[in-house]
């Protein structure tokens, strides 16, 4: 962009573009650097080759970056590229530190639920056979939390096919 602002404001014809060197490819990011270090351009903003490190966006940029309000399209395509992604240690706990304070609605919680449990997760319906009413569970944990016993004694219920103490129906969620 500030190429851009400088050529409409100065002229295309005070400007040049010029190839400095040929090199191999596995070579490129090494030659930049030196190109970087020896030249120091002006309109380059970034100080490191291949690299977006020291590059600062404005605070007009970051707040269009805040209130921006995502596609299911781009919603589905981010999802999508951190699928299977497996991150370190150090990232997890840095992730943690700056996310801590932040509370999510029920209704957040609810959605990271799902997802997660169709990811990884079985869903169960627990009826009670006194009252009929039926409670539907993302997960065998969370259902289990609900009986007040183990996530295995859930999945041996439903193994089974059997009445949980006398009182409980519980089967996978269609």
């Amino acid at each position: 962009m500030p190429i851009y602002m400088a050529i409409l404001k100065y002229g295309y014809s005070n400007f040049t573009l010029d190839i400095l060197e040929y090199c191999e490819p596995s070579d490129l990011l090494a030659r930049e650097q030196y190109y970087l270090d020896l030249i120091k351009p002006g309109y380059n903003l970034l100080s490191v080759a291949g690299s977006s490190f020291g590059y600062k966006h404005s605070e007009e940029t970051l707040d269009k970056f805040k209130s921006r309000v995502l596609s299911d399209e781009a919603r589905a395509n981010l999802v999508a590229s951190a699928t299977g992604r497996v991150l370190s240690e150090d990232t997890k706990a840095k992730i943690s530190a700056a996310r801590s304070g932040i509370k999510l609605s029920a209704e957040t919680r609810a959605k990271m639920s799902a997802a997660t449990a169709a990811i990884q997760g079985v869903a169960v319906e627990v009826t009670n056979i006194q009252t009929g009413i039926t409670e539907q569970f993302y997960t065998l944990t969370d259902a289990a939390s609900f009986l007040g016993v183990s996530r295995t004694t859930v999945k041996n219920v439903v193994k089974s096919g059997k009445i949980f103490r006398d009182i409980y129906s519980i089967k996978l969620k269609d």
